[in-house]
């Protein structure tokens, strides 16, 4: 049996350590989420970089090694990390290579599609559609080319959609930094992330207020556990915190850059707003989003009182917002456009 470390640390994910191809240890782990990758060398728990401990599938994968017989140690490190620029320009990176593999994976598919498509269809063509004569001494070899050319056929066919299934892949990981740098989505990311660190400052509290209501109690709180889970606590809020400074430098950024980011003070009653391809009447300013009518004419190009469905409204935030006019501006517009006013 193995001596076995699992060790997790912010900067590097949760990775076992002491374990050697073949030996059984990542068929035991597998079931906890645990994967082996040359690139990384280790057996590793995915998802777990640059996050908190997983104790749940931690303490499961203890329990599978020692169950089967292995001796485990523990080693977690919530303070070793990386900084959030490094992590994201890591992300990009590992896009871009991802992107540039499928790429080549789809190239090579195709290719062999088209090969297999072509000769499958040339031996299917050779008989110029004869039927098979089943009394006839060629019936044998008439028959095994109908089977090789369906299976040919069948096979590109196969190799064609995997093609296209990595074209797709690569040209997502190709713009994976482009999306995530887009205005819109990370004005709804910084709430996201707003909300969480709220969270994370609400439960360090109430870790607090609890131990000292037990304190007197005859089961007060272990003093190891409550350092371990603030130390947690403490480690994603600095986490989070960075990251949200990290994403409003880039919206400061993109502002300067030329970006639009919609706000209250942007709009008036009595204006429109646009998302998409559609307008909409604007009817209240909020502080978060804008109230505009609701209807059911889906193919209206601007909803106004005219197609409300009654007095029913509905709200668009800010960050879906994507162009202003002005009532008159909007009447202009729908007359060169032809539309009714």
């Amino acid at each position: 049996m193995a001596q076995i470390t699992i060790e997790h640390t912010r900067a590097r994910g949760t990775l076992i350590l002491g374990s050697n191809p073949g030996d059984g240890i990542l068929e035991l782990l597998n079931p906890w989420g645990f994967r082996y990758a040359r690139s990384v060398g280790h057996v590793f728990l995915r998802g777990s970089r640059d996050r908190a401990a997983d104790m749940r599938r931690i303490r499961g994968a203890k329990a599978a090694l020692e169950g089967n017989g292995h001796a485990v140690t523990l080693t977690i490190d919530e303070a070793e990390r990386r900084t959030f620029q490094e992590a994201e320009q890591d992300r990009y990176r590992r896009a871009d290579h991802r992107a540039e593999r499928l790429d080549a994976r789809a190239d090579r598919l195709q290719e062999t599609s088209d090969a297999r498509w072509a000769e499958g269809r040339r031996l299917a063509a050779s008989y110029m559609g004869e039927p098979v004569k089943v009394d006839h001494y060629s019936a044998g070899r008439h028959l095994r080319d109908l089977e090789r050319s369906r299976k040919m056929c069948g096979r590109a066919v196969a190799e064609q959609e995997e093609a296209d299934r990595c074209r797709n892949l690569a040209e997502a990981a190709a713009t994976f930094e482009e999306h995530r740098k887009d205005v819109g989505t990370t004005l709804r990311r910084l709430e996201a992330l707003r909300a969480r660190l709220g969270r994370i400052e609400r439960q360090a509290e109430a870790a607090v207020r609890a131990a000292a209501a037990r304190a007197s109690s005859e089961r007060p709180t272990d003093p190891e556990q409550l350092v371990d889970h603030l130390a947690r606590l403490d480690a994603d809020h600095h986490d989070v915190g960075e990251q949200i400074r990290h994403w409003e430098r880039h919206i400061e950024e993109a502002e300067a850059g030329g970006a639009k980011v919609w706000r209250p003070d942007d709009f008036t009653p009595g204006d429109y707003c646009r998302t998409g391809e559609r307008w909409y009447l604007v009817l209240r300013v909020n502080q978060k989003t804008l109230s505009v009518p609701k209807s059911l004419d889906w193919q209206a190009r601007v909803y106004d009182r005219g197609n409300q469905l009654g007095s029913r409204t509905s709200t668009l935030p800010y960050d879906k917002v994507s162009g202003r006019m002005s009532a008159e501006e909007m009447a202009a517009w729908k007359r060169s456009e032809g539309l009714p006013d």
